[in-house]
């Protein structure tokens, strides 16, 4: 996952094997600084140029060589989009939880004396054969 401010630069090296269409997609946020606190948007491939250098429409492009390249790259906020496209949204202060102590508490369980009578048949039955070996 990228996180690029909205003036940052940013490139990606690859090693194409075999020239011809490829999908890569990059996940991650693009931010910006306000005075009313920080906004995020996902990333878009419209942020970013593609490795002929032109801007990027979808994240599939056309790889027209073999060897290493840069494959995705943004220069100091260029390629840019209307501001407006983008999802953005205020980032809030995370909370921090403290934590919270659980006391262990002991279970109590109440059984019938009909139904303790019938497991303690049950446990004696059981005994017998183990027992008698049958």
């Amino acid at each position: 996952m990228v996180i690029l401010d909205w003036d940052d630069s940013f490139s990606m090296q690859a090693y194409v094997t075999t020239p011809g269409y490829q999908r890569m997609a990059l996940t991650g946020f693009i931010t910006e600084q306000r005075a009313d606190g920080l906004y995020a948007a996902p990333i878009l491939p419209q942020l970013f140029y593609g490795a002929d250098g032109t801007p990027l429409t979808t994240w599939r492009q056309y790889l027209p060589a073999a060897g290493e390249q840069t494959i995705l790259s943004r220069s100091g906020g260029e390629p840019s989009i209307p501001k407006e496209e983008l999802y953005w949204r205020k980032v809030t202060e995370v909370e921090k939880e403290t934590p919270t102590t659980v006391e262990p508490t002991t279970a109590k369980l109440e059984i019938s004396p009909t139904f303790a009578l019938i497991l303690g048949l049950i446990g004696g039955v059981i005994l017998l054969k183990i027992i008698g070996g049958k």
